[in-house]
């Protein structure tokens, strides 16, 4: 049987390698398996041993090869972190067909990329923002338009390209090709984010392990992104201190009985913690794990706050805030960034964007969903086909595959 073409997208983050399988055809994008691991060799979203996130990579290509039925052999590649840059840039070129062409909006963006930047940085995408056709602006597509003079307003978004390459090496190790490296809050968004609410402005705030991404969106494209260094780990190792447990304890409770407010707990319910040794389990207030998750908590998102008031954003999102990552997940943590950030807050999930229902149980998944999505969206661009049919088939198909996967 025929295949249609492999999309492979690889979320490597601090605590879970993830990697998701789709295939694009003239009919659409099907979602057809996924492996997801355990991570090694990474610590705060950084790479710390090679060899070691390699073998993690190389367990979820296995598992995602037998979920699939496939030989994976390449990859789009996510990465984020804390050195990631966005700007704006400029570009012009004079134009000498009566219509502009694709060639020609491709050329304009490679001159608005021709900026100089340190040398330890490299540009991760270059995103249309508006173009100029003969000093007439506000046009988002020029293809078939007549002119002179075409102009491209573009974010750059840049990265480290020590952390970048680190990435990179660690899929060659592991027996990858990188196709392209895809930022993975920019990602997120297009997984959880409607077209509505990337156009009137929202931020979707990615609790991982190691840290929490912030990408900014605003009519229509990303506009910013922040990275903290606190992620669950942190909640985690409050917890082992503050209940004198060890941390693989510390985690399980914190999944179970995690909570963000202390008003959302009843004084009569009861926790079992487990000590190291032959020390037997002993019941506790839940308070008591309330008390040390929800300063925590108000940390992160006051810190939150802090750069969307610095930089003047809070205006920008009248669509509000979505959250996802596995953070996202801890009840009461919606409630907490409403009141502390003053906008809008819900937890996301593909289904917000017309995917399925029952992601919502699997918020780790949704930047590696929307690195497929992401680099499906540009080969229906490159082939035209992108809109009408090929994007219901898109969200059609995606739906089955979710309900199967993140049901359980």
């Amino acid at each position: 049987m025929k295949r249609g073409r492999l999309i492979i997208g690889i979320d490597i983050g601090t605590a879970k390698t993830t990697i998701i399988a789709g295939e694009a055809a003239d009919e659409g994008l099907s979602i057809i398996g996924h492996g997801a691991v355990p991570s090694k060799g990474l610590r705060k979203g950084a790479v710390i041993s090679i060899d070691d996130a390699a073998e993690s990579v190389r367990e979820a290509v296995k598992a995602a090869e037998s979920s699939a039925g496939i030989h994976i052999k390449a990859v789009h590649l996510g990465v984020g972190g804390e050195n990631v840059e966005t700007f704006l840039s400029h570009g012009v070129i004079a134009l000498t067909k009566k219509e502009i062409t694709a060639r020609d909006i491709e050329s304009v963006i490679d001159a608005a990329k021709a900026v100089a930047i340190p040398f330890e940085r490299e540009i991760l995408h270059a995103i249309p923002v508006g173009f100029s056709v003969n000093g007439h602006n506000g046009i988002t597509d020029p293809k078939g338009m007549g002119g002179v003079r075409l102009e491209a307003k573009v974010r750059i978004v840049t990265g480290s390209s020590t952390s970048v390459q680190n990435f990179v090496k660690v899929c060659e190790k592991a027996g990858l090709e990188v196709i392209e490296t895809i930022l993975k809050p920019l990602a997120a968004g297009e997984a959880l984010l409607t077209e509505d609410e990337r156009a009137l402005g929202a931020a979707v705030i990615d609790i991982g392990a190691g840290t929490t991404e912030t990408a900014f969106f605003h009519e229509g494209n990303l506009c910013h992104t922040h990275v903290i260094p606190v992620g669950g780990s942190n909640f985690t190792n409050d917890i082992a201190i503050g209940l004198r447990t060890p941390a693989p304890e510390a985690e399980k409770i914190k999944i179970r009985h995690g909570c963000a407010m202390l008003s959302l707990v009843r004084e009569e319910e009861e926790i079992e913690v487990g000590y190291a040794g032959d020390r037997p389990p002993k019941k506790v207030p839940r308070q008591y794990l309330i008390e040390i998750i929800q300063p925590r908590t108000v940390e992160l998102f006051k810190l939150i706050k802090e750069e969307i008031t610095g930089r003047g954003l809070h205006g920008m999102l009248s669509s509000g805030v979505v959250l996802t990552g596995g953070g996202s997940l801890m009840e009461g943590v919606d409630i907490m960034a409403e009141n502390i950030l003053d906008l809008p807050v819900r937890k996301g999930s593909l289904n917000d964007a017309g995917i399925e229902t029952g992601i919502i149980s699997g918020p780790a998944y949704s930047a590696g969903a929307g690195l497929v999505l992401y680099a499906a969206k540009e080969i229906f661009n490159e082939q035209r086909s992108i809109g009408g049919k090929g994007q219901a088939n898109i969200i059609s198909r995606v739906k089955a595959w979710a309900s199967d996967i993140f049901s359980d």
